[in-house]
């Protein structure tokens, strides 16, 4: 598998990739949730990213010549490790404080602050498209948040959810954008493996800090579960952004919400309000924008 830069922008599958990575990303928020009932955010940081490298060593041998594995930038994976590890620990902790789509909305920060970083960081031109598209998600975002946040019996607990779900949203979108440039000599597999052996690293430590919950049948089930769509939305979401533009697939990242506020409905028979309902639409609106553009305006990395 050759780096991505070797490969043309392809705006089709980058958007199919995209939706993969949301559908799986919402699953595994569902998950990560459940784990969180039964150990410490450090703990399920560990599990995840740990049984996360077994498929994704699968995947690495049956798509790809072994060499693919390795990195040529170790210091470039190492900063994006580290970085992303923090990101995963604010966001475990979201969701171990906070509904899963309370908490996952907050995280549909990360397009909007992409957008403005990709643009400094990376030379990437807007389209009038591509900033309509994200302001009419961002739209439908802070309509859902709206309903999901209106709650009197809210306390620290909750507060504190959502400031590391913030926090977690601004540390993705510089994380993205590295993924971004580092498709350009990388490949999608050394990116994927380095992620997930720095992050075990990582939970490791945690893990010596707080402690260490006895594993149960039900704990292994969630911790599996979360490794295996972990390693799935890695490699997905990766390959969304070698193909296409980060300010061209950002509305696309919104299309997680529907698909939280779909299980809602399956697992618990949970239906939106009138602004959830309008979330969904200016959400879809966004998404149908971004699908049925041409080719990117911007495809380039500075200093290509």
């Amino acid at each position: 598998m050759e780096p991505a830069e070797h490969a043309p922008d392809r705006l089709g599958s980058a958007v199919a990739l995209r939706l993969l990575a949301a559908a799986t990303a919402t699953l595994l928020g569902f998950c990560v949730h459940a784990a969180s009932a039964h150990a410490g955010t450090g703990q399920v940081v560990f599990l995840r990213s740990v049984l996360s490298i077994p498929p994704l060593l699968l995947w690495a041998v049956l798509t790809g010549p072994l060499s693919d594995m390795r990195p040529r930038a170790p210091r470039r994976h190492l900063i994006r490790g580290i970085m992303g590890g923090a990101t995963m620990l604010l966001n475990f902790y979201a969701l171990a404080q906070l509904p899963v789509t309370n908490a996952q909305t907050l995280s549909y920060l990360t397009p909007v602050l992409s957008i403005p970083a990709a643009v400094i960081l990376l030379g990437e031109r807007l389209s009038t498209r591509s900033v309509v598209a994200v302001a009419l998600g961002f739209a439908g975002m802070m309509a859902m948040l709206y309903t999901a946040t209106v709650r009197p019996d809210w306390g620290w607990s909750e507060m504190s959810g959502m400031i590391a779900g913030i926090s977690s949203a601004f540390l993705m979108a510089l994380t993205r954008v590295q993924i971004r440039a580092m498709t350009a000599t990388e490949t999608i597999t050394s990116i994927a493996l380095s992620f997930a052996v720095i992050t075990t690293g990582m939970g490791a430590v945690a893990v010596a800090v707080t402690g260490w919950t006895p594993m149960t049948g039900t704990l292994w089930l969630w911790a599996g579960g979360a490794g295996l769509l972990g390693a799935v939305t890695h490699i997905a979401a990766t390959a969304s952004v070698a193909r296409a533009p980060i300010s061209t697939l950002a509305p696309v990242d919104y299309s997680g919400l529907v698909f939280a506020l779909v299980l809602d409905f399956v697992l618990f028979a949970h239906l939106p309000g009138a602004w959830g309902w309008l979330g969904i639409a200016l959400i879809t609106i966004a998404g149908l924008l971004t699908a049925l553009a041409g080719r990117p305006v911007a495809s380039g990395l500075r200093g290509r």
